[in-house]
């Protein structure tokens, strides 16, 4: 008779993997690759270019790093259904071959969405992330005016990036591709919201026609910013962030280091960014991280309200459950996971315009 031996630690690593006993989800709906971690932008509500941030996260992701982490995560790691998205934090239109990345997440038969800021999105290059096959793309357009446009983000390109988006939809028409294309807007003034939204359908949904818009209320960035706008203060509660079918890499991280996970895209910016590194996929395999000690850590401590223990969370304003950050969409048929709780899947909500 042949006895087999196995090690305890080996035997628990085993167990979190087959996720007997892991408060992590099966499957992954949402996967954040971010394409870039810097932005050229400087928009005052934004971290991303506070003093102090490390450029060690303002890098690009190795585009071999990027093949690897889709090669571990699929399929064996995802839902039916699921969506990479390029932008994390960081603005993908700072990479000049973010088609190439495009290409390789459309290689895998998935969705691809992009956000950004849109300076970058036009004439030959548009073309090419539309032709890459790219099957969203959001602008964000905070300010509902020229004026409060550049009062939020630091450039008088109100205009230009209307007429990016006009050209963006003329070429989507031409070639005829499937991509959606809406516009974000983040309310500045929580006193003034209802003039904002008839500002903002006036002067950018309105003109730019048929695309679809979402304006939400501000959050703080982990706590990084001081929200001008706070939201409403009321019994902390798990943001379900950690429970969620999702994971989200930074481009970079630690010094010398890239594809970083993170929590979620709230940790920008120094202090937080580099406390909630989670581990590292340019050298640890998928299964060693979401299932690793440290994310279990933040899955526990989510669970027993226990946010005080999590440094880079427990000032973050998602904790407080606000059902009216989502303010207006167009979108007749929006539908948002409103994370609430600990459980393991998203309350749907359903928000109407």
């Amino acid at each position: 008779m042949i006895i087999y031996t196995v090690d305890l630690l080996t035997l628990v690593r085993y167990l979190f993997i087959t996720k007997m006993i892991t408060n992590a989800p099966k499957k992954l709906r949402r996967v954040v690759l971010e394409v870039f971690g810097g932005c050229n932008y400087t928009c005052q509500m934004c971290p991303q270019s506070a003093p102090g941030r490390g450029k060690s996260f303002t890098r690009k992701m190795p585009i071999d790093t990027f093949k690897k982490i889709l090669d571990q995560i699929i399929p064996k790691h995802l839902d039916d259904n699921p969506v990479v998205h390029l932008e994390g934090s960081g603005e993908p239109t700072m990479a000049k071959d973010l088609p190439e990345y495009i290409k390789l997440v459309k290689e895998k038969k998935l969705k691809c969405f992009i956000y950004c800021n849109g300076a970058r999105l036009n004439g030959k290059f548009m073309e090419q992330v539309i032709d890459a096959g790219i099957d969203y793309i959001r602008f964000s357009i905070i300010g509902y005016n020229k004026d409060k446009y550049k009062e939020w983000m630091n450039i008088d390109n109100f205009e230009l990036i209307k007429k990016n988006i006009k050209e963006l939809n003329e070429y989507i028409k031409k070639v005829g591709s499937k991509c959606l294309v809406s516009t974000y807007h983040l309310v500045t003034n929580n006193n003034n919201i209802e003039e904002e939204i008839e500002l903002y359908k006036t002067n950018v949904i309105n003109e730019l026609g048929n695309n679809n818009a979402y304006i939400w209320k501000m959050h703080n960035w982990s706590g990084n910013y001081e929200n001008p706008n706070p939201r409403k203060l009321t019994d902390r509660k798990s943001c379900g962030r950690p429970f969620a079918p999702e994971i989200t890499v930074r481009a970079g991280g630690a010094t010398g280091r890239s594809a970083a996970v993170v929590p979620c895209c709230q940790t920008l910016g120094p202090p937080n960014e580099e406390k909630s590194i989670l581990g590292h996929l340019d050298n640890q395999s998928f299964e060693d991280v979401y299932y690793g000690e440290a994310y279990e850590k933040l899955r526990k401590a989510h669970k027993e309200k226990n946010f005080d223990d999590i440094e880079y969370c427990k000032n973050c304003d998602f904790l407080y459950d606000d059902p009216e950050v989502l303010v207006w969409t167009n979108d007749k048929s929006s539908k948002l996971y409103h994370m609430l709780g600990t459980d393991d899947d998203f309350i749907l909500t359903e928000y109407k315009s």
